[in-house]
């Protein structure tokens, strides 16, 4: 059952999911520029930087995907099917698959 949007609160920074007290995911500002703030996952990676509505919108996909096992929606193609022929070559997408872009 795909979860939705109302099951998870923000409590500051971080994003919880219903009333669990350990956050599913926590927004952190970047380093260089302060008022972008990237997606902490629970092993310590860090996302690329966005503004805030941008980085708590992509938060949101992210948990759902974490807990529910969920693929993010707008994802045009998966780490099993890199993008190939049109969509590659429309975009200009170069995908160099190693096994640590998906962990």
């Amino acid at each position: 059952m795909p979860l939705d949007r109302t099951e998870f609160v923000w409590h500051g920074l971080s994003l919880h999911h219903g009333r669990r007290k350990v956050p599913v995911l926590t927004l952190v500002a970047d380093e260089t520029y302060p008022h972008l703030y990237r997606i902490r996952y629970p092993n310590g990676w860090l996302s690329k930087p966005g503004n805030l509505t941008r980085a708590k919108d992509a938060a949101y996909d992210h948990a759902r995907y974490l807990l529910g096992g969920q693929r993010p929606v707008a994802a045009p193609y998966t780490a099993e099917t890199p993008p190939v022929g049109g969509y590659a070559l429309k975009h200009k997408v170069r995908v160099f698959a190693t096994q640590e872009n998906f962990e």
